[in-house]
């Protein structure tokens, strides 16, 4: 546990001290707070479009987090780095499990303060109270994380270095657009892929629709099962590769 702590913690690190990341939330959250300017040209509707734009770029985040890990596994993989780490008693499952939780903290991080920073900008600008559903919805952001992440390891196990974001970008579409694509084959996509839909509550916040808290564990807990699983096949398939 020790050693994909090491891992992780190495990860997450590393990242978060970078003050690009920062500058970009920064960005993030005065596109947010433009919604405030935008009042009379959408007839008053200015709330509903900040709300929309928190959720859509905090998605957005999500996604490159995940994806970014598609580029890090790979690049040791290709540097020998994770050689080097693997040649001492670490184990190769110890070794992707450290990197997907490094790369889920940092997910957790951004997607969390983007989410603050709106609550901030909300409450000061428009001088409202928050409401339930604003803040399940940006939790569910953040939830979301969690089996994207898995589906970026499985990639990034089985493809290499330019093609493993791709395929993750793709299936992450896919798995997002679960309730109105490929209807006709519901039963095959919906086994294969997760149903990422199921994160998306963009709706339910703008129009302050309620939502159960029970809901938002349920969802949480079935992410968690499902990067389990991505994370156990990635595993079984790493651990029979060859590493140079």
């Amino acid at each position: 546990m020790d050693q994909i702590m090491a891992i992780a913690g190495g990860t997450w690190r590393r990242v978060l001290r970078m003050r690009v990341v920062y500058f970009l939330i920064l960005c993030v959250w005065v596109l947010i707070a433009s919604a405030l300017n935008y009042d009379v040209l959408s007839l008053q509707h200015h709330e509903q479009f900040m709300i929309d734009i928190s959720l859509l770029l905090n998605t957005v985040a999500a996604i490159l987090v995940a994806i970014s890990l598609t580029f890090e596994i790979p690049r040791e993989l290709r540097e020998g780095v994770a050689s080097t780490l693997l040649a001492k008693p670490l184990g190769r499952s110890s070794y992707l499990i450290g990197k997907l939780l490094g790369t889920i903290v940092i997910g957790m991080v951004i997607t969390g303060l983007i989410g603050l920073g709106f609550f901030v900008i909300f409450k000061l600008g428009v001088n409202k109270p928050l409401v339930n559903s604003m803040i399940l919805s940006h939790l569910f952001v953040m939830a979301s994380v969690v089996p994207m992440c898995g589906i970026a390891l499985f990639f990034s196990v089985i493809m290499p270095e330019l093609l493993a974001p791709i395929a993750t970008f793709v299936v992450i579409w896919l798995a997002s657009s679960y309730s109105y694509a490929f209807s006709g084959a519901s039963i095959l996509y919906g086994g294969i892929l997760p149903d990422l839909d199921l994160y998306n509550l963009r709706a339910a916040a703008i129009y302050s629709s309620t939502i159960a808290w029970e809901h938002f564990l349920l969802v949480f807990l079935w992410g968690v099962v499902f990067c389990c699983f991505a994370t156990s096949l990635s595993s079984l398939i790493f651990g029979s590769r060859d590493l140079k």
